[in-house]
């Protein structure tokens, strides 16, 4: 009598279906484009940082190299659960794409952490007003505190550690789905919430500037790059509303997976995609669409008066003084005898006169220099 052979070593789990296949290539199909766009912004930011001069104060301050690593990573660990043509998966299959699913949302968490933070440290280095500024330091401390807690929450929420991905151990101390869909769209609600206000945010503020209309609808398309990421997250709760009841799992974790590195790789294109307005500015005028028309009279931001006074002040100075051969004046004179009001009112009267001839004004400095 013949021995029966003996059973494979990985039996299989179960197959994965034509929807699975269709999901996974539409997944690959969009993640990859994404990718590689928003390496061209990423690339221009980091250009800008450090061309033609080292910045390193702004370049250690900026979280865009770590958001992108972190991005990139999240999207590689969620690649696993592709399956491009139906097929049958073994259990070590089955298992190692859940520990890396699981993972996922962990480092998911730190990048739209790092994303937002590194927005919102931009905007901060605007002249704002406080009320503005007020809630851009709130929404960090929020968004920072619960980046954090997510974090440790997706690493520590099981006990054993590799309970929350292997199905087969039975004495562990987890939460239930519920939970976990909770913790989830609540982080959603957020990424919703700072997406809407970050991209609304700049796209108010540049749209104030007193700027030619082509360059403000420029600034502000790239800035409203964001409110594409708003869609994902709300595409992504929509889903996860579903999970409780879905039919086919894994295929709802595709979509799921594939609107949450489009929300990561469109949130990286708003946050460094103003670093593109120069290319496409010289883009532009190459094909004789200027965007800016030299103009001395337009100034780049609603300068606060003080400002404006101490600007004005300045170059009323260098008018009367430096660009005049004969006039100056020794600065450490200047600075012992000429008071505050004095300067200001011969500078604001300069001005107000400074298409006088160049000897008229050169003689009326010299008389109220030597009057003071």
């Amino acid at each position: 009598m013949e021995a029966s052979p003996p059973p494979p070593p990985n039996p299989p789990l179960f197959a994965m279906n034509e929807r699975v296949a269709f999901l996974s290539r539409v997944h690959v199909g969009t993640t990859i484009p994404l990718l590689a766009l928003c390496l061209v912004p990423f690339f221009a930011r980091m250009y800008t940082r450090t061309w033609p001069v080292w910045k390193p104060h702004v370049v250690g301050a900026d979280t865009c190299f770590i958001r992108q690593l972190c991005a990139i990573a999240d999207w590689a660990l969620l690649e696993k659960e592709m399956f491009l043509q139906p097929q049958e998966i073994t259990r070590e299959e089955f298992f190692f794409a859940i520990a890396l699913a699981h993972h996922a949302i962990a480092v998911w968490g730190i990048a739209m952490t790092l994303i937002k933070t590194s927005v919102v440290l931009t905007l901060l280095r605007l002249p704002l007003k406080r009320s503005w500024k007020a809630v851009l330091y709130i929404l960090l401390a929020v968004q920072l505190i619960f980046g954090i807690a997510n974090t440790f929450y997706n690493f520590f929420k099981c006990r054993p550690y590799h309970a929350s991905w292997d199905l087969s151990v039975i004495e562990k101390q987890c939460p239930g789905e519920d939970i976990n869909v909770i913790v989830s769209n609540v982080g959603s609600a957020m990424n919703i919430a700072t997406d809407l206000v970050l991209s609304v945010a700049p796209m108010s503020i540049f749209w104030n500037l007193r700027r030619p209309l082509r360059e403000r609808v420029l600034i502000c398309s790239l800035t409203g790059i964001g409110l594409f990421a708003t869609f994902a997250s709300v595409m992504k709760v929509v889903i996860l509303a579903q999970w409780a009841d879905a039919e086919d799992r894994w295929a709802t974790a595709i979509s799921i997976a594939t609107w949450t590195v489009t929300e990561q790789f469109v949130s990286i294109q708003a946050a460094c995609s103003p670093s593109l307005k120069k290319p496409i500015e010289s883009l532009l005028n190459k094909f004789g669409i200027p965007l800016v028309e030299p103009d001395p009279n337009i100034s780049f931001l609603h300068v606060p008066e003080e400002m404006r006074q101490r600007e004005v002040r300045r170059q009323a100075r260098e008018w009367m003084g430096d660009s005049l051969s004969g006039t100056r004046v020794d600065s450490a004179v200047s600075r012992r005898d000429l008071t505050n009001g004095t300067l200001e009112h011969r500078d604001i009267e300069s001005l107000e006169g400074k298409s006088t001839p160049t000897s008229a004004s050169a003689s009326t400095s010299g008389t109220a220099i030597q009057a003071t």
